[in-house]
């Protein structure tokens, strides 16, 4: 267990972290895809209309 920050000194980390982020962004588009195939979870034509918000007039900060 000592020597397990050797693993480093095998692998490049600037690589591992790289090809890391880069199977997390393709694994996060395809589940996006995924969800949005479905009906259940599609939320961009789910019939919802979105929330109206008021909005209110800005009032500028005296300092």
């Amino acid at each position: 267990m000592n020597a397990i920050y050797k693993i480093w000194l095998i692998f490049n980390p600037s690589l591992i972290l790289i090809g890391l982020f880069s199977f997390l962004i393709v694994l996060a588009l395809a589940i996006h895809l995924i969800l949005l195939s479905t009906t259940d979870f599609n939320w961009l034509e789910d019939g919802i209309p979105a929330i109206e918000v008021a909005t209110s007039p800005a009032v500028p900060q005296q300092m």
